[in-house]
């Protein structure tokens, strides 16, 4: 099969100007890497972009791969129609590894759409190319921002399906996944390689796209509105085809439960993200026990929701719940030269696995990050009055002290912040 011409023609000042121009009337180079045919223009910018498309042909064969027989020209002017003709033209004043990235996807669509529609082989072969791509290149980082922007509107078929596939059997994980009908082949791909929960590991990859790019390799940092064109206030979702929504909280509560009463085809979390520190938490959602949710301390908070089957939809029983997870009746927080003490009594609390104290410092930009944590244990009646105390012998450093509930299902509740005078 061949595949139609691919033209590259992005302009990039500094090296198409850098770039020595080929002589008049000189021959171009002819090279051959296993069955790629190039014809390469016998400039310095040709001969750096041949180099680098020389190595992706090789790696792909290492890979698994089949490059076939591909006619590839590299020269400064790619619409040169008076050329010989060829199935990838490549400008040779590009960035060597952006004409990489196209020659790889362009090979790799071209195996995958033996066996799969045009778009979905693009989109598999993108991904190809991206986790081929060194990081940080203009061209990754344009696939991570595409990859992003498509999640961010409840799109998973083309965004966690492919990465889960990646991170679980790379290449070959891929190839499996287009020998069937997509997206249920790249279920069964996941679970041919041992994947128990396939939907399950796709939404995790969905989450972690949302709330911490950075923790999948990308560059890129969460979005701040988090997926608002998907978010709902309604407690049922219903899939029409395969996706991600959201169901926001109420805004007018301190604390929530959670719990799903009916749930087809579908997975979810609690998800939250904390505004002081900016980190998040999530905790898988079951029909066998409510998620409790406290609210105070948050930037965002909501249930994730995900399926990959057509009519997929879940339900969600969300109700308030006071003076959640501590009710406190007293504390004393006194700061000396050095020492810190913060004492306190609780009227009650619910479900706590412990309290956290954290000494806080602030940067030039207001941005807090977190010293160090000091973890202690509740009593064992949640029920009754119990003192607690926290001293702190070496506060040189710290401009602020919070004291958190950490909740039996793992999330951090604000119970009161300290600033010491005179810091920022």
């Amino acid at each position: 099969m061949r595949v139609g011409r691919i033209r590259v023609a992005t302009v990039v000042g500094a090296l198409a100007l850098s770039a020595a121009p080929m002589q008049l009337g000189a021959a171009p180079m002819r090279e051959r890497v296993r069955e790629v045919a190039f014809e390469v223009e016998r400039s310095p910018a040709a001969q750096a972009t041949y180099a680098a498309c020389a190595e992706v042909i090789r790696a792909l064969a290492q890979r698994g791969w089949d490059t076939g027989r591909v006619r590839v020209r590299i020269q400064s002017n790619p619409f040169d129609a008076t050329a010989s003709p060829a199935d990838v033209i490549l400008g040779a004043g590009e960035p060597s590894d952006d004409s990489a990235f196209v020659l790889a996807t362009a090979i790799v669509e071209r195996q995958l759409r033996r066996n799969a529609d045009p778009s979905t082989a693009r989109v598999l072969a993108q991904s190809v190319a991206a986790h081929l791509s060194p990081p940080g290149t203009a061209s990754r980082l344009r696939w991570e921002l595409s990859w992003l922007a498509r999640l961010g509107q409840g799109e998973i078929v083309t965004t966690a399906l492919p990465e889960a596939l990646w991170r679980t059997g790379a290449d070959a994980a891929v190839r499996l996944a287009l020998q069937g009908g997509w997206p249920d082949s790249g279920m069964e791909a996941l679970a041919a390689y041992g994947v128990e929960e396939p939907l399950r590991v796709v939404g995790e990859i969905a989450l972690a796209g949302l709330l911490d790019p950075e923790n999948l390799g990308f560059h890129g940092s969460a979005a701040a509105d988090l997926a608002t064109s998907i978010t709902q206030r309604e407690s049922t979702v219903r899939f029409p085809s395969a996706g991600l929504r959201i169901v926001a909280f109420p805004a007018d509560v301190s604390a929530v439960a959670v719990l799903p009463i009916q749930s087809e085809r579908a997975e979810a979390w609690v998800a939250v993200r904390y505004a002081l520190t900016g980190g998040f938490d999530a905790v898988p959602l079951s029909p066998r026990a409510e998620v409790a949710v406290p609210l105070r301390g948050l930037a965002w908070a909501g249930v994730v929701v995900v399926a990959l089957d057509d009519e997929s939809s879940m339900s969600l029983a969300v109700r308030p719940l006071a003076d959640y997870p501590v009710r406190i009746k007293r504390w004393d927080f006194l700061a000396g030269d050095q020492t810190v003490t913060l004492t306190w009594e609780t009227e009650h609390h619910d479900g706590l696995r412990a309290f956290v104290v954290e000494a806080l410092q602030a940067d030039a930009s207001a941005s807090w990050s977190v010293l160090r944590r000091t973890v202690v244990p509740v009593g064992e009646n949640g029920e009754t009055s119990f003192g607690y105390a926290f001293v702190d012998e070496a506060s040189d450093e710290v401009a602020a002290y919070r004291l958190l509930a950490l909740t039996a299902d793992g999330f951090l509740a604000e119970v009161g912040s300290f600033p010491l005078r005179g810091k920022p």
